[in-house]
């Protein structure tokens, strides 16, 4: 299989005038097409600062971040937008919903900054029903649980169809069995589309329905 993304010994350090941070040490790992990985560790173990910096979000001090072959921290910025508008998905913790957007609406307003041909209906029809939210979409988010509001950032993560998902406790807002559900929905659209989703996760019964476990702790990666 394809080598998605490749983690070449990267490191991020965090200095001011009174200390030196190291926040991670020497990391390197790839992940091919078509798999759920799971980054597990202690909370300030680095492992959500790793995610920022696979994401594309927050630079690494060293080392290479290669996606889909090309060293994403050498591409200049205009270069970095647009390859994260076609290429990544990012599910935030917080959702980041526009308030005065539906459900739906929400879902679809990366669509209309995307250069690619739309999603199909049919598909996007099925999205919004494998995480139950057929019923919401005309909700607005304060009308929303939170874990109503997490199901619709997921699938407004996916809605440009991005070889990559990068996701940050995708679980954390929701009960056990509407958890496991979102994790079985995300193994079967990576497998079945052939993507890349990398997430962080403290539950151990989550990371363990992944095809793959990274365990970190004190800035490096301890177990793969």
């Amino acid at each position: 299989m394809q080598k998605i993304i490749e983690i070449n010994h990267v490191g991020k350090v965090i200095e001011n005038d009174r200390q030196r941070n190291i926040i991670l040490k020497d990391i390197c790992f790839s992940l091919e097409e078509g798999t759920v990985t799971a980054i597990v560790g202690k909370s300030g173990c680095g492992k959500s600062t790793l995610l920022s910096i696979i994401s594309g979000i927050d630079a690494p001090t060293s080392g290479s971040v290669k996606l889909l072959g090309k060293d994403f921290y050498k591409m200049n910025t205009a270069g970095q937008e647009q390859f994260r508008n076609e290429n990544i998905g990012i599910l935030f913790q917080n959702y980041h919903l526009i308030p005065e957007l539906t459900c739906e609406e929400n879902i679809r307003m990366p669509l209309c900054f995307s250069k690619k041909s739309k999603t199909n209906e049919k598909k996007l029809d099925q999205w919004i029903q494998g995480v139950g939210l057929a019923q919401k979409k005309k909700l607005f988010p304060n009308q929303m649980s939170g874990g109503e509001q997490q199901r619709t950032a997921i699938v407004r993560a996916i809605v440009n169809n991005p070889q990559m998902l990068f996701a940050d406790e995708p679980t954390g807002a929701l009960d056990s069995k509407t958890g496991d559900s979102i994790i079985k929905f995300l193994l079967q659209y990576a497998h079945n589309a052939n993507k890349t989703i990398l997430l962080v996760t403290h539950d151990k019964d989550i990371a363990a329905q992944c095809d793959r476990v990274i365990e970190m702790a004190d800035g490096r990666i301890v177990s793969a």
